[in-house]
């Protein structure tokens, strides 16, 4: 059984979220934002990250948002999330018994990512999507060069000698 990045974890991430946004709807690509706001946001200025820094981060956003739509759909079955049918699409919104359910549930990781939640949602709440995609990109530029060694370059060739030493 998958117990990290699995679609339970993902959904309670994003009951999280959404326990935090409520009222506001949301759509899952905004979701998948807020999700990775969460997860990583001592990179974009707030308080420590929940996950430690590694650096293939920014393809997280990539591979998330399946995951995350099947863990949204355990949360939808379960009665947590309810789904928003407008014109513009399908919106999530936590249900009425989100945040009583979050209240029954007692780990030290959920506490911490409700912490978060509150600053992410003071943080990027109100931007337009697109926003939240500028900030994570300004701060996405800068991961390779936190990861990146001088003195052993990507890319640099080794000659024939070097090659055999190395062996």
């Amino acid at each position: 059984m998958q117990t990290l990045n699995s679609p339970l974890e993902l959904g309670l991430r994003t009951l999280v979220v959404l326990t935090v946004s409520f009222p506001r709807e949301l759509d899952i690509d905004r979701i998948v934002l807020m999700d990775y706001c969460l997860l990583r946001s001592e990179d974009l200025g707030g308080p420590p990250s929940v996950l430690p820094a590694i650096a293939t981060r920014g393809g997280e956003l990539g591979i998330k948002r399946t995951v995350l739509e099947h863990g949204i759909q355990v949360m939808l079955r379960a009665g947590l999330v309810d789904v928003v049918v407008s014109s513009e699409g399908l919106n999530y919104r936590a249900s009425e018994a989100a945040a009583p359910f979050l209240r029954l549930v007692s780990s030290p990781l959920l506490d911490k990512l409700r912490q978060v939640a509150e600053w992410a949602v003071g943080d990027f709440g109100d931007l337009p999507t697109a926003g939240i995609r500028e900030r994570i990109q300004l701060i996405a530029n800068q991961w390779g060069e936190q990861w990146t060694d001088d003195s052993d370059e990507v890319g640099e060739e080794l000659t024939t000698d070097e090659e055999e030493a190395a062996l």
